[in-house]
């Protein structure tokens, strides 16, 4: 079994659920997958999925070498997938792009093909200060990383 399968167990649980994959690490010692819904994930619902999992798991032998672990991304981690970009509408975010360009804004949209944010830029006309919005937006295939500004 490999992340590929895990990734489809995890899919088939989750389906009809408001629930999403954000991500599945499997290394040699530990398998580790990251879910999400639109309101938070609760202790529960990784619970739930954890004891399906090792239902499916544990015929294959790879949770005698491997501990398994569910949980939901931490409000660090960076943002991996539109869902979670959608769930952080009127957030702020800090977008490095794929030229290491730092970005600094507020989530205003997002889709599966990207997102736009908005960033204030001040300027001065005599002592005058003058601020508006700069709308900036990103295809994922443009972005490097983008983390929630706390």
């Amino acid at each position: 079994m490999d992340k590929n399968d895990i990734i489809v167990l995890v899919n088939n649980k989750l389906n009809g659920t408001d629930a999403f994959l954000v991500e599945v690490k499997l290394s040699l010692q530990r398998i580790a997958v990251r879910i999400d819904k639109p309101t938070g994930i609760t202790i529960g619902e990784c619970t739930q999925l954890s004891r399906y999992l090792a239902e499916q798991l544990e015929p294959t032998g790879m949770l005698e070498k491997c501990e398994l672990e569910v949980g939901s991304p931490g409000m660090s981690e960076p943002l991996l997938v539109y869902q979670q970009y959608l769930r952080r509408i009127n957030c702020k975010i800090r977008v490095t792009d794929l030229a290491g360009m730092q970005h600094t804004g507020t989530l205003t949209q997002a889709n599966q093909n990207g997102f736009t944010i908005d960033v204030p830029q001040v300027t001065k006309e005599g002592k005058k200060r003058i601020e508006t919005i700069q709308t900036n937006n990103f295809p994922y295939t443009a972005i490097k990383e983008t983390k929630l500004i706390f």
